[in-house]
């Protein structure tokens, strides 16, 4: 029979303990790897930090100066007659503009988030102590912006969830940029009246005051469409839009009724950007 000594009974009590030491302190330290001072999972937090970080570089390595989406808020609130739905669009500097609804504004309803205040709006609930019950973004692969953005506050409380979703997203391109138009008048038959709320142009192009001879009524900075065929069918009357100015004087090739309403001597062929 093998006797141990006390000396090597305490050795090993001694090098248990040591390793017993080291699983508890390796088991700690992994413990605070995975939350934060308050118990919140960090992992999902640096996730999702993690996400919003990589997409939001890619959307600015698009270096996209002038979009247009549409974009809804699911949520438990109300924003009068402008509903749950509406269309943003963005022209960055050195000819910014900012427009809700297809009407010039010289900043959004708080309600309406641009897409870089919509990734400040994401990094601040991510951020949000402690962590959202729940959140979820879905990004788009393409460019980068967030497609979808959703977050539950906090499982104990009703109605205070809100959810993002964007659509239609569209980048828009001009040569001028600078230019924008109001359709004034939709005329039968393409006698379209467009109004230029913004922009240089040359006044010798168009007429600085009209007045329509059916309705008396006076208009400014205004000419006739005349680009017919390619004029988009879905500006409504009172519509915003930009565009450039086209000097191709080439026969247009569409059909279009011969019935007549009101228009401004001087027409203006152009190109809608979209």
């Amino acid at each position: 029979m093998i006797r141990v000594s006390d000396r090597q009974m305490i050795n090993l009590i001694r090098y248990k303990m040591v390793n017993y030491k080291l699983i508890l302190f390796f088991l700690g330290f992994f413990v605070f790897l995975s939350c934060d001072d308050n118990g919140s999972n960090l992992t999902e937090r640096q996730v999702q930090l993690n996400l919003l970080n990589k997409n939001k570089d890619v959307w600015e390595a698009q270096n996209i100066d002038h979009y247009k989406l549409d974009q809804s808020k699911v949520c438990y609130c109300y924003f009068g007659d402008v509903g749950n739905n509406w269309s943003i669009e963005i022209k960055n500097a050195p000819d910014q503009f900012m427009m809700f609804n297809n009407d010039l504004v010289d900043e959004l309803p708080e309600f309406a988030l641009s897409v870089d205040q919509l990734f400040n709006q994401i990094e601040r609930e991510i951020n949000r102590d402690p962590f959202p019950y729940k959140l979820e973004v879905r990004y788009n692969e393409d460019y980068g912006y967030p497609e979808m953005f959703s977050v539950d506050i906090d499982k104990n409380i009703a109605d205070e969830e809100y959810s993002f979703i964007n659509t239609n997203f569209k980048t828009l391109e001009c040569e001028s940029g600078s230019l924008t138009g109001k359709l004034v008048l939709k005329g039968i038959c393409m006698n379209y009246v467009i109004e230029v709320v913004r922009g240089d142009v040359d006044p010798e192009l168009i007429e600085e005051t009209w007045i329509n001879p059916s309705t008396n009524d006076s208009y400014n900075n205004v000419f006739a469409l005349g680009s017919l065929c390619d004029f988009p069918e879905s500006i409504e009357e009172g519509d915003v839009f930009q565009f450039d100015i086209v000097t191709d004087n080439s026969p247009q090739s569409c059909a279009v009724c011969q019935a007549y309403s009101p228009v401004p001597e001087k027409s203006l062929r152009i190109k809608v950007c979209q």
